[in-house]
């Protein structure tokens, strides 16, 4: 592939643009994605909102392991707003493997509408132009009803890399152009 012929990655504050619109069409209002790199009480306190209303108790994080995430190296939070009100996250940090950023957590009060999987592309755009190299996660086999996790992020382009004792699920996605410049146009163009 000569070098016309590579894929092109559009600059994140495009895509977060795009992003912006692609979503406030979608769900019927106006949304702004947000993007904090630090500790910050209000998003804490939003993100344990959420995690409330969508996970089970034993996947939620406590206030003090959420502020902990909040101050490790490359903390990065995308939270989406509609109409003023918070209603999705996707967060990570870099992995203790260099040039790894850990997909942490994410959630959304409005599924089935690519409010999940555009705030994912969004990250791993994120993270390719600022010169990582991988993006980490763990998940299930299947949530609480039954949604295939490891097929979803299989067609994100992630792959499993171990499975352990507790059946938590390991997967990685290699960032490079053709991955970035595909998520873009199947999750925030298309």
């Amino acid at each position: 592939m000569n070098i016309s012929e590579m894929p092109s990655v559009p600059p994140f504050d495009d895509a977060k643009r795009s992003v912006e619109i692609k979503l406030s069409r979608a769900l019927g209002g106006a949304c702004t994605v947000e993007v904090s790199h630090a500790f910050d009480e209000a998003l804490r306190d939003t993100i344990l909102a959420i995690d409330d209303e969508k996970f089970r108790e034993e996947l939620r994080y406590t206030r003090r392991e959420l502020e902990e995430r909040f101050r490790r190296p490359g903390f990065t939070c995308f939270l989406l707003v509609l109409e003023g009100r918070p209603i999705a996250y996707d967060y990570g940090y870099d992995d203790e493997e260099p040039g790894v950023f850990y997909s942490d957590s994410a959630a959304t009060l409005i599924e089935r509408r690519g409010v999940g999987s555009t705030l994912s592309a969004l990250e791993a755009m994120y993270c390719y132009g600022h010169g990582y190299g991988r993006v980490k996660l763990s998940t299930e086999e299947r949530d609480e009803v039954g949604r295939a996790l490891r097929q979803y992020w299989e067609r994100f382009g992630f792959r499993v890399v171990s499975v352990d004792e507790d059946d938590n699920i390991v997967m990685v996605m290699e960032l490079n152009p053709e991955v970035v410049a595909g998520l873009h146009g199947r999750y925030i163009a298309g």
